[in-house]
């Protein structure tokens, strides 16, 4: 016997593949945590560097952000965000002519030209703000090691869970002595 109509079954499935189109898809919201609280100096250290280079400042607070999420297997993004936020941050307020002119200036031989180092930017940005260069002394190397270290720890342990743990450790670490040193640099 031969229907006029469609096949009853394929119109059901029709309507059920309908009903399933016309529903609203469900969001997936991203895992990716909002930085941890920060503690009123920090918060104050932040607003004091987004005052004076907002971009700078958004790229401390990506890597918070980083910082916290749980589901990165490697912290080495943010360990270098982190100390590059702290190296363009002392050069903002220690431009290499005027770190030049100091008595006590040294320099570093780069590339068949002698150049400001990184300490002795950093001992120039703390003066010029008022500090004693004692304050900051030797922080530098123990960043650059650390970062370092940091980075090794990540190519030996790719993603071993316990590890990732004490890396992310050692980059909060980073991040409370790079804190320390905008503290010394920035304005008030």
């Amino acid at each position: 016997m031969q229907s006029d109509g469609p096949d009853p079954d394929l119109v059901r499935r029709l309507r059920e593949f309908q009903v399933r189109v016309r529903q609203p898809t469900r969001r997936v919201k991203a895992v990716v945590p909002a930085r941890g609280p920060l503690s009123g100096r920090d918060a104050s250290i932040l607003a004091r560097l987004a005052s004076h280079s907002p971009p700078l400042a958004s790229s401390l607070e990506q890597a918070l952000k980083d910082l916290n999420d749980h589901t990165r297997l490697s912290f080495v993004g943010p360990a270098a965000e982190v100390r590059e936020v702290m190296r363009a941050t002392i050069q903002l307020f220690a431009p290499d002519d005027e770190v030049r002119q100091q008595p006590w200036y040294v320099g570093i031989e780069q590339g068949g030209k002698r150049n400001p180092s990184q300490a002795e930017k950093t001992r120039y940005a703390v003066h010029r703000r008022g500090g004693k260069d004692d304050q900051v002394r030797g922080i530098d190397d123990l960043i650059d090691q650390l970062v370092a270290q940091i980075g090794r720890q990540t190519y030996s342990v790719s993603s071993n869970a316990v590890h990732v743990g004490t890396i992310q450790a050692n980059v909060r670490k980073l991040t409370g002595w790079v804190f320390a040193v905008l503290d010394e640099v920035l304005p008030e």
